[in-house]
């Protein structure tokens, strides 16, 4: 049975879905633009809703996650 997978290309989404202890199992680049892979599960699935719900997150955390996301796609 093949895995699915969730991509995203959202750098937000990504930094939630990485405080939540999701982990990132590949990337893939069209142009300019970086998409994150995760393993789709329903935990997954069910924190993407959380985010697009407002879902509060801790600030720190969520800003260290993000800062090494830019630093991933920069190449830093």
């Amino acid at each position: 049975m093949e895995e699915k997978i969730f991509a995203s290309d959202h750098l937000y989404l990504t930094a939630f879905l990485k405080c939540c202890g999701h982990a990132i199992v590949g990337s893939s680049r069209n142009g300019t633009r970086i998409s994150f892979e995760f393993q789709e599960t329903p935990d997954l699935l069910g924190d993407v809703a959380r985010f697009m719900s407002d879902a509060p997150i801790p600030a720190r955390p969520f800003s260290f996650e993000l800062l090494k996301l830019k630093r991933t796609i920069h190449g830093g």
